[in-house]
């Protein structure tokens, strides 16, 4: 069977190879083009910063928790009291709950500059681990499903491991400042 092929075919054939794709080029939409190039590079300017300055943020709200949690203890103001009761067996509250919260101010100021970083994030690390210890001695008041479904209390404990896992990014950086 023959195929015929007018000379009209070949030059529809021919222009359509040379027509553009249905989706418009940067070329062609210049303004869409300009404000695409100015947003990543607001991007990648902002990522230089956060890469140069996220830490030293992430420091700060570190000392200022650690602060705030801590200088209400020694007052007896603290929601967490009651917790913290129920987990230490080894001192007597009256006595444990004020040193814990000096410890923890002492934490927060430590983090603010950088010559005491590392001994504030050793302090966090012994305390945090220490805030632990009411989900496994205290599990009725920490978890109303034992252990998927935490109570505020035990919400409160666990979000703990965010403020740790903080602490060692901030020593890490510390750390990498020191190597260079």
């Amino acid at each position: 069977m023959a195929v015929y092929q007018s000379p009209s075919l070949e030059l529809h054939l021919t222009m359509s190879a040379d027509v553009k794709s249905d989706q418009p080029t940067d070329a062609e939409i210049p303004f869409a083009a300009s404000i695409q190039n100015k947003l990543q590079d607001m991007d990648r300017a902002l990522e230089s910063w956060l890469a140069a300055h996220g830490v030293t943020f992430l420091r700060y709200a570190l000392a200022m928790v650690f602060f705030w949690f801590g200088i209400v203890k020694p007052f007896g103001v603290s929601p967490a009291n009651p917790v913290v009761e129920t987990g230490i067996f080894f001192l007597p509250f009256d006595i444990f709950f004020p040193v814990l919260g000096w410890w923890e101010a002492a934490v927060g100021v430590g983090l603010l500059f950088k010559r005491t970083i590392r001994f504030a994030v050793y302090l966090m690390v012994f305390q945090m681990l220490g805030t632990m210890i009411p989900l496994f001695s205290a599990p009725g008041m920490t978890f109303s499903q034992f252990p998927f479904v935490p109570t505020a209390i035990g919400a409160y404990i666990i979000k703990n491991w965010v403020l740790l896992s903080s602490g060692l990014v901030v020593l890490a950086k510390v750390d990498l400042e020191d190597d260079q």
